[in-house]
């Protein structure tokens, strides 16, 4: 055997561990019923502000506004954030706020300065907010009635806790991309959050949706501070992290909508997330190459073409698809995505094309404008 293979194979045992060591956290985390499940009180639950900071029109985009406006939860108000007047979106929150039973009103301020347009919007959300917790999601994610008040017990069941953050999911697929986007997020990114958890707890935010305190925010400065970061949401978990606060992860898994994605598109926004995670933990992102098992077992296969290296491509690929399988079952219906478990071959190589990929370059695209990605996390646009 030559070095190379010796490599490889040494390479694939490890992400072969990992991955086997990535499924008992997930089996684990999913069993366990976590704080949220133990009951409360109308009386015990604190008002909240839900904070939408928005910009142009998402897959679902009314729907998901009338989601957060029917929450199940006895005090809430949301608010809908807008930098630009013009933005597409706003008759449709004007319509949900008009029709909620609740509190909901369209916020439209384009102050401060700063290339993390999402940070400036939600620092105005904040200053218009009545509630001391802040509920923040992304515009193009749906939840059910009962999304606040679970996420609000997991809160207050925790010891100074920083943030209660949420994975997400992608149900129904409406084409190869957002199949692939799909796949991408049960395969490898709901296991590498949980494996983190697991090695070093919660040190991290994700987008999808957190629920923080005013209290704690000031303590970091604020979406002030977090105005040059591309992940203001992985800031703003390890800055609490920092400060001694405990982040946790919700047994509450949020739906994300993304409707029908090219794979260019797809490709595109995988790029975005590695060449952000790239910068912002540098050393966690070369160790997450191990991962990569059944693309290296293929390098094997074509460096060493033997009936032992066509078994050890077969034996990482059954492993993906148990790994996918235990996912889907936890978290999403297995009978909808019948249809698309042929993808994960393909999905696997084209992650690890990406992850390759990454190191070429720091530039990016969010939202339709270009930025370069600076040491840190920081982005200048270009």
């Amino acid at each position: 055997m030559t070095i190379v293979s010796l490599c490889l194979l040494t390479l694939i045992i490890a992400g072969s561990c990992y991955a086997l060591f990535s499924l008992l956290c997930v089996l684990r985390f999913f069993r366990d019923p976590g704080p949220g499940t133990r009951h409360v009180t109308d009386a015990e639950l604190p008002g909240v502000s839900v904070l939408k900071p928005m910009k142009g029109l998402d897959p679902g985009c009314a729907e998901n506004m009338f989601g957060f406006c029917a929450q199940d939860y006895p005090c809430f108000e949301v608010l809908f954030g807008f930098r630009d007047r013009d933005d597409p979106a706003i008759p449709l929150a004007a319509a949900a706020a008009s029709a909620a039973p609740i509190d909901a009103r369209v916020v439209i301020n384009n102050e401060g300065s700063g290339t993390n347009q999402k940070a400036l919007n939600l620092q105005a959300l904040t200053g218009a907010s009545s509630y001391a917790l802040l509920a923040l999601s992304d515009s193009d994610v749906a939840v059910d009635k009962d999304y606040l008040r679970r996420i609000v017990t997991e809160f207050q069941g925790g010891d100074k806790t920083g943030i209660v953050t949420s994975l997400y999911k992608i149900s129904r697929p409406a084409s190869v991309g957002s199949a692939l986007e799909s796949l991408t997020i049960a395969l490898d990114f709901i296991p590498s959050v949980l494996v983190a958890r697991r090695l070093e707890g919660v040190t991290f935010g994700l987008g999808a949706s957190i629920l923080v305190s005013k209290k704690a925010l000031r303590e970091i400065g604020g979406f002030g501070a977090l105005k040059d970061y591309l992940a203001d949401d992985y800031q703003l978990g390890f800055r609490l992290w920092k400060k001694g606060y405990k982040n946790i992860i919700s047994r509450g898994v949020i739906e994300n909508r993304v409707g029908p994605m090219s794979i260019i598109g797809h490709l595109a926004h995988q790029l975005r997330w590695a060449r952000t995670y790239r910068a912002s933990r540098p050393v966690g992102y070369m160790g997450y190459g191990i991962t990569h098992i059944f693309a290296l077992a293929l390098l094997l296969l074509c460096v060493r073409p033997t009936a032992g290296s066509a078994a050890v491509a077969a034996c990482v690929l059954a492993l993906r698809y148990g790994l996918a399988l235990v996912l889907y079952r936890k978290v999403i219906d297995t009978r909808q995505w019948l249809g698309w478990l042929f993808l994960i071959p393909l999905k696997d190589v084209l992650g690890f094309l990406v992850w390759l990929w990454s190191f070429g370059g720091s530039r990016v695209r969010w939202r339709g404008v270009s930025y370069r990605v600076a040491r840190g996390g920081t982005m200048v646009r270009e």
